[in-house]
């Protein structure tokens, strides 16, 4: 029997998710698992992983303001002269869990709302054809 999460049951469920989410082993274990991922030892953020071969993020990216483009390569840029020497940023050199803040995501899912919109529109926008010749005989 299928159970809903709505009402009384289901805030209670969401407190307890939230709760969870916010306990220290899960934070402490995000923060290892982000570590252990290996893009900040290369100086890359999470969202520099994403990538760019599909319209919407091409979009995305282009939207950015230009200075944040420009880190964005020098990211780039730094972690593949890394990769190509084999080595990794000194410690003090890695970037920090504080400057790994999603920048691409939030134009991401933008840019998305934004061509589903236009495609709902599209679809509304046209008239059938039925309709057309309805309308054609009176």
């Amino acid at each position: 029997m299928a159970t809903s999460l709505g009402g009384v049951a289901g805030s209670s469920f969401l407190a307890k998710l939230r709760s969870i989410r916010a306990s220290n082993a899960v934070t402490a274990f995000s923060e290892w698992h982000a570590s252990a991922m290996g893009h900040r030892a290369l100086g890359l953020k999470l969202d520099d992983l994403i990538p760019d071969e599909g319209p919407i993020v091409q979009e995305a990216v282009r939207r950015l303001p230009p200075a944040e483009q420009q880190e964005r390569l020098f990211r780039y840029r730094r972690a593949y002269q890394l990769s190509t020497i084999q080595s990794l940023l000194e410690p003090a050199d890695q970037l920090p869990t504080s400057q790994d803040t999603p920048y691409l995501t939030p134009l991401i899912e933008l840019v998305e709302a934004e061509v589903a919109t236009k495609e709902n529109f599209d679809l509304l926008s046209k008239i059938p054809e039925n309709l057309k010749r309805r309308n054609r005989s009176s």
